[in-house]
């Protein structure tokens, strides 16, 4: 057994670590709009029905009807 210089947690090339096999997160942006204030209301009372967040409401409605067409 021999002694090496550097540090004991750096990986090995054989050796995986656990980013090597866990997916990578996605990047977010932003998205800003203005919207009628008798709509907002609307669709803040719709997502307290529903229990979920504004953002998790449209991002909801986007895939249904952007991104599955």
């Amino acid at each position: 057994m021999s002694l090496a210089a550097g540090r004991p947690s750096k990986k090995v090339d054989s050796e995986l670590s656990l980013s090597d096999v866990t997916d990578r997160p996605t990047k977010t942006v932003r998205v800003n709009f203005n919207l009628d204030e008798e709509m907002y209301i609307k669709l803040k009372k719709h997502a307290l029905d529903s229990r979920k967040t504004v953002t998790q409401l449209l991002t909801e409605m986007i895939d249904e009807k952007v991104i599955e067409r």
